[in-house]
């Protein structure tokens, strides 16, 4: 998956953050739960901080954070009333040629755009990718999780509790049928599904569900020409499905993700 590799046009992120922030040092002996503890902070408050204030690239959502000393510092200091920072950055136009410039929302109008056009001429069918790798990085931040490794098939990350969460995303427009389907679900290996609507036509997260592995059982239908699972669409926007809603925490995080810079 392209977001979660570790070097970038601009090089390697750690060599990056170095020459944004200084030394690059880590604060290797105190963890970020460590320094929650220290504050009497939810970690998952420092997490949201440290985010906005872009300490590391986006392709790092989902991995452990490793603090250097200056940064330790700066989330003492913040937390305890002693330190204010701006997160705010420029912002590209969403036709400025400096990529590195524009968020990910305008990055993804226009890759909304190529796609269509290339749809347009036969060239590709279908508009979920890169949604896919986006969505598990929106579950990450929900989650407060570490994403597996690519090589994982039955999970797609680790949730700050100890969960392993399958993460499911369909692209859908005003016409798109509601016993339309999310990819086949064919290994079990996971403890929560988590199921995202995402608006193909302005945008944004329509809806986001979370089903155990055994409610997805009971709510899915296995095919057997793809071997799998399956949930339809207007189940996971039906109020009588079981399982918990998240929508609103997902469009949180999803606005929070489209937001980045480079």
């Amino acid at each position: 998956m392209i977001f979660r590799s570790h070097t970038t046009a601009a090089g390697p992120v750690s060599d990056r953050r170095r020459l944004r922030y200084g030394s690059n040092v880590p604060a290797q002996t105190l963890s970020v739960r460590q320094l929650a503890e220290e504050l009497k902070v939810n970690p998952k408050t420092i997490r949201a901080w440290m985010r906005r204030q872009n300490w590391r690239h986006p392709v790092e959502v989902g991995s452990a954070w490793v603090l250097t000393a200056e940064q330790v510092e700066l989330v003492r200091q913040h937390f305890s009333g002693g330190y204010q920072m701006s997160s705010i950055r420029p912002s590209a136009s969403a036709g400025s040629d400096d990529l590195a410039a524009v968020s990910v929302g305008q990055l993804l109008e226009r890759y909304a755009g190529i796609l269509a056009e290339l749809r347009l001429r036969g060239l590709v069918r279908t508009n979920n990718a890169p949604i896919g790798d986006l969505a598990e990085h929106c579950a990450a931040i929900v989650y407060d999780g570490l994403l597996a490794p690519n090589s994982e098939k039955s999970y797609d990350l680790v949730a700050g509790d100890g969960r392993k969460v399958q993460v499911k995303v369909r692209v859908i427009r005003s016409e798109t049928s509601p016993s339309a389907v999310f990819s086949p679900i064919r290994s079990f290996g996971f403890d929560v599904g988590l199921f995202l609507l995402i608006d193909g036509d302005r945008g944004g997260v329509l809806s986001a569900r979370e089903l155990t592995a055994n409610e997805v059982r009971i709510v899915g239908r296995h095919r057997a020409h793809s071997n799998g699972v399956v949930v339809r669409v207007g189940q996971v926007r039906s109020a009588a499905t079981p399982g918990i809603e998240l929508t609103d925490a997902f469009r949180g995080a999803w606005e929070e993700l489209i937001q980045q810079v480079r």
